[in-house]
């Protein structure tokens, strides 16, 4: 690695970095994926919430970022970094994004879209290649049964698991008595037992969890060793601190070992970034592309969709068998009231059942006092997940410190975040929805949890028509760069109002396409 020059580095093994490498090592390139994640290790930690979650965190970057998204309070975060980025932790769920979404982002107090925040291509440019990541991500769902999804004629590579749990059907009987139209959500899940490694056994743990079996279609199953069997070298627990240019062209990387802290340098040919989306820009700026390139864009219209969860507490005990219950989702929404009536104007989002987080994790955020009661609590919730789409806003962004390093000598990763007024106007319209629905499935309490990590963080290094309103052309190449590429959800200008996961492989899937 030391001594070769490869045609392509690529920096993260998540949803863009793992596709683009299968693309470019299937079409004959020699790729070297740099991570600084662990491969998961296949063991009971993997369903153990005290040490990933609460103690011990064995998967925890050793790095904080700083963020400030609450007035007057800057507070340290931490990445869980893995071999397969966050797709080992993620829950599977796959949804395209809807044709319209890729017209740009709501106008506040409008239902027009601003198009000055399109994608360069549309969603009928991208459907085969979200063919093509559902068919490698072996992805579970029933086309057609979600009333808002744009046609598709080809099946799903398997059906889902259609035995509601105990939650999901309790939730599918209420919604479905409102006049809503719930579907099975695609979940990249190997149901069949014939599309990855292992049948799933529908237990509870799988999302924020890994999967123990590997039975959850992450890209350390699916993507990672096929691209590997096409001659990708893979090496991880290594981070890349700066990518080095001579003018406009990229030619290498430094690169620290994070266990014995050696440090050297890796040619190539051409680099692409897949970091996410605020991994990414953290990196072009420490790395001064932004002074090469005179792009004032790069970091800036930081997005992570406005996501919340509505819990439900019923007089029972919810659950008791502990089956998978992330099953379902409600887009009648997606595209506003469908009665026009109420506000806010234009798209909301989508509702989706979800599993409730382990004791552990309760209690310790729980307040003093209350943290046992709300513990016990976990047994008797329903809950439902809102995603609404969000606004770009060129002040909301990730920067790098001024005058701190960490141990790596990269200046620390810092975040800006503040919601606009449309985006919390449409998530309260989804809270609102999902309320209804777990009051009329039996709840007799309510409880609003905004999330507040950035676990769908996107737009950071976004595709464009132009330098002067984007980072990247619709190849993912930075612009004013000749050979240096942001492939990942920082390239995405907008991320309609689903897990953005399934869009970042096919963007991934056609982008190094086109550059082979």
């Amino acid at each position: 690695m030391k001594t070769k020059s490869y045609d392509y580095i690529i920096i993260g093994s998540g949803f863009g970095g793992a596709m683009s490498a299968y693309r470019l090592a299937s079409a004959g390139k020699d790729v070297l994926i740099i991570d600084r994640g662990k491969m998961p290790t296949r063991d009971d930690s993997c369903w153990d919430e005290k040490k990933l979650h609460t103690k011990d965190h064995i998967y925890r970057n050793d790095v904080p970022f700083y963020v400030d998204q609450k007035k007057g309070k800057i507070q340290p975060n931490w990445f869980d970094d893995t071999v397969g980025g966050m797709s080992t932790f993620y829950g599977g769920v796959s949804l395209r994004m809807r044709a319209e979404d890729f017209e740009g982002t709501p106008i506040e107090d409008s239902d027009q879209r601003d198009t000055s925040t399109a994608w360069p291509y549309t969603y009928k440019d991208l459907a085969p290649y979200y063919l093509e990541a559902e068919k490698l991500l072996g992805i579970a769902g029933i086309r057609g049964a979600d009333i808002t999804e744009t046609p598709c004629k080809q099946a799903y590579p398997q059906e889902p698991n259609t035995v509601l749990s105990p939650p999901s059907r309790r939730l599918w009987k209420s919604a479905t008595k409102l006049g809503l139209h719930p579907f099975f959500v695609p979940m990249a899940i190997n149901f069949s037992g014939k599309h990855g490694k292992n049948k799933c056994i529908l237990c509870s743990t799988c999302d924020h969890y890994l999967c123990k079996i590997e039975a959850k279609n992450d890209l350390t199953i699916n993507v990672i060793p096929k691209a590997i069997e096409k001659g990708a070298e893979l090496l991880s627990y290594h981070r890349v601190t700066k990518i080095n240019c001579t003018g406009s062209k990229a030619e290498s990387v430094d690169v620290v070992n994070q266990e014995t802290m050696e440090k050297f340098t890796i040619k190539a040919k051409n680099i692409i970034v897949s970091g996410g989306a605020l991994a990414s820009p953290h990196l072009l700026l420490s790395s001064g592309i932004d002074e090469i390139t005179g792009n004032t864009n790069i970091g800036n219209y930081l997005m992570r969709h406005a996501n919340g969860v509505v819990s439900g507490t019923f007089p029972f005990p919810t659950n008791l068998k502990k089956i998978l219950q992330k099953q379902i989702a409600i887009p009648d929404f997606y595209h506003g009231d469908p009665r026009k009536k109420k506000s806010p104007l234009g798209p909301w989002g989508i509702i989706q059942d979800v599993s409730s987080i382990g004791r552990g994790v309760i209690k310790m955020n729980a307040p003093f006092g209350l943290k046992n009661i709300a513990a016990l609590a976990s047994d008797f919730l329903i809950n439902l997940l809102v995603i609404a789409e969000d606004t770009p806003n060129y002040n909301n962004r990730v920067y790098t410190s001024s005058n701190q390093k960490d141990q790596y000598g990269m200046p620390y990763l810092m975040v800006y975040h503040r919601y606009s007024k449309r985006d919390l106007a449409a998530r309260k319209a989804l809270y609102w929805q999902a309320g209804k629905i777990l009051l009329r499935a039996g709840a007799v309490f309510l409880y609003i949890l905004p999330i507040e990590t950035f676990s769908h963080a996107l737009s950071t290094c976004r595709m464009g028509q132009s330098p002067e309103t984007s980072v990247v052309d619709s190849q993912c190449k930075v612009w004013g760069m000749k050979n240096l590429y942001v492939i990942d959800s920082a390239a995405m200008p907008t991320g309609g109002s689903v897990n953005p996961s399934l869009t970042i492989a096919a963007m991934a899937l056609k982008a190094s396409g086109e550059i082979v």
